[in-house]
């Protein structure tokens, strides 16, 4: 085969790699529950409510699909007793039956619930209402029941395990497949490479099937004892596609490495069974929290398979550039392909990251408002810049490395890749620095501030937290009303679900006003405002199961 003919090859193996990534991740977005931590959004009757009659059904409404455990969900009174209930579980409801509802008596009742989210996590809560009128005290419930510390350390290590061992084995065959010139036999190297492998291979397998049952335990908050008696396949079917995924993918990547160099289908085989071994953390990643669902995991899929790409990589060159030494033209062949399929990657990976960063800040002005904004795009520069470089290797350098005549011309052109190689490696040193106080620097924008005259700050009732409102432009008629929640430090607060906030003044009251996240412990809602006056901004908020403070913030409005 002449040098004509691989550079033609190798392009229709890479657009097969990138055919499949895509398909897969399209797949994967389209086709599978969403799998991140579940958040209560809603319920019916709404927490604290006093309702005169006591409901027959009680709703709890999630943000995305959840599934019962074998913790029940429970009912108790004021008094701590357990009230007959039945639960089920039909998408994002939950619906609760109590018994002989007409026969309870009033007072304050307490629903005690515990789900399991989409990405295998255990949420639990408690709602509170009551009938026809508040008891003076409420008995808290039994919590329910959590896995131990074993449990879970066992559970990340398993996950470590899987994930370091499919990176090196689904990277490794990319890197045979793409990166090592088919031109050079090198047996011994390949056969070490073919073990390695395996070795991954067998190591990534292995966790990720033990990861199956230790998810169901830890998901019904049991130990490892039960992992016989308390396996249920219901709750971990996402891990089982997960392991089947990884298992198949790194058995055909397995299967068909040998120690000569792959031929064109042995190295479709083995870049479709890495792709399909590098999806499978997908099933149980968290961004598909975020949407359009789609896009973000075909950002997760290539965020892997990146990652892949780099490891396996980098041990590979490791282990064939000593055997390379003083086949310059291959060495520097070898050295391209890696610089641009890594520099390509990288680009990918850093605008997907950018638009997820977008996502969950809510708006593109964050990235040039904030110090956070200016690293992540400096970040992007330089990734810019590396694949730019990637692509100068590719289509300038090794061009003149093919075409130099003469061991001293094809030295001179080796040199050059050399020496741009380091550059990249350079840059990317640079980046990894960038990143590093990336991840240290808060996302966040700075504390709303109120301002003087018409605007007013209220002090919640709980701990430090201080409750700031803006409404804008404080004139009778449509308003523009900001509520941000802060900690003892000034900074934005989180607090576990949306602030409830409601707006009155005497003689009126115009009720709840929805309100929306805009940005960390930042909320934002539309208002009319009949009337001018001095109108209160009550903000209610949920902070644990039985501490929902509530605080009040006075706005002035001008006619």
């Amino acid at each position: 085969m002449t040098l004509a003919t691989r550079p033609a090859r190798r392009h229709r193996a890479l657009g097969l790699v990138a055919a499949a990534l895509v398909a897969l991740a399209l797949v994967v977005g389209f086709g599978a529950p969403a799998s991140a931590h579940a958040e209560l959004i809603s319920s019916d009757p709404a927490e604290g409510a006093v309702v005169d009659a006591a409901p027959e059904t009680v709703t709890l409404t999630f943000n995305e699909p959840v599934r019962l455990t074998s913790q029940q969900i429970a009912v108790y009174d004021a008094q701590g007793d357990e009230v007959p209930s039945t639960a089920g579980a039909s998408g994002t409801e939950v619906t609760v039956e109590l018994a002989d509802a007409a026969d309870l008596a009033d007072g304050s009742y307490v629903v005690s619930w515990n789900v399991l989210s989409g990405d295998g996590h255990p949420i639990s809560g408690a709602l509170t209402f009551s009938v026809g009128a508040a008891s003076a005290s409420v008995v808290a419930p039994r919590e329910p029941e959590s896995s131990s510390a074993v449990v879970t350390v066992i559970r990340d290590g398993l996950t470590v395990l899987s994930l370091l061992g499919l990176l090196i084995a689904a990277g490794l065959g990319l890197f045979v497949v793409l990166v090592l010139p088919r031109a050079w036999d090198g047996r011994q190297v390949r056969g070490r490479l073919r073990r390695l492998t395996a070795y991954a291979a067998g190591v990534a397998a292995a966790a990720v099937v033990l990861q199956v049952p230790v998810a169901s335990v830890y998901g019904q908050g049991l130990e490892l004892s039960d992992l016989g008696s308390g396996f249920d396949a219901g709750l971990v079917v996402n891990e089982m596609a997960c392991a089947a995924l990884v298992v198949v993918g790194l058995g055909l990547v397995v299967r068909t490495m040998t120690d000569a160099p792959p031929g064109l289908v042995a190295g479709r085989v083995i870049g479709i069974g890495s792709v399909l071994a590098l999806a499978g953390p997908s099933l149980v990643g968290h961004t598909r929290a975020f949407a359009p669902a789609p896009v973000l995991i075909m950002w997760d899929v290539l965020h892997v398979g990146a990652g892949a790409m780099w490891l396996g990589g980098l041990v590979g060159l490791v282990l064939t550039l000593r055997a390379l030494a003083g086949r310059e033209l291959l060495a520097a062949q070898a050295l391209s392909r890696f610089s641009t399929i890594a520099g390509g990657l990288l680009l990918v990976v850093a605008g997907a990251g950018a638009f997820l960063a977008w996502r969950i800040v809510g708006s593109w002005a964050p990235l040039v408002e904030t110090a956070y904004g200016w690293l992540l795009l400096a970040k992007i520069g330089i990734a810019a810049l590396v694949a730019a470089i990637g692509g100068w290797n590719r289509w300038r350098t090794l061009p003149a490395v093919r075409a130099a005549s003469g061991f001293g011309d094809r030295q001179h052109a080796a040199v050059l890749v050399t020496r741009t190689v380091r550059v990249e490696a350079v840059l990317l040193v640079v980046l990894l620095g960038v990143t590093g106080v990336l991840v240290n620097t808060s996302p966040r924008p700075a504390p709303v501030t109120a301002a003087s005259g018409m605007t007013g700050t209220g002090v919640a009732t709980a701990g430090e937290l201080k409750v700031l409102a803006v409404m804008d432009p404080q004139r009778v008629g449509s308003n523009t009303l900001l509520v941000q929640v802060q900690d003892a430090a000034g900074d934005p607060y989180d607090p576990a679900t949306n602030p409830v906030v409601s707006l009155r003044t005497h003689g009126l009251d115009i009720g709840e006003v929805t309100v929306r996240p805009i940005a960390a412990g930042t909320y934002q809602g539309e208002v009319v405002v009949p009337r001018a006056g001095e109108w209160e901004v009550q903000v209610s908020l949920r902070l644990s199961r039985f501490e929902s403070p509530v605080t009040t913030v006075r706005l002035s409005v001008s006619g």
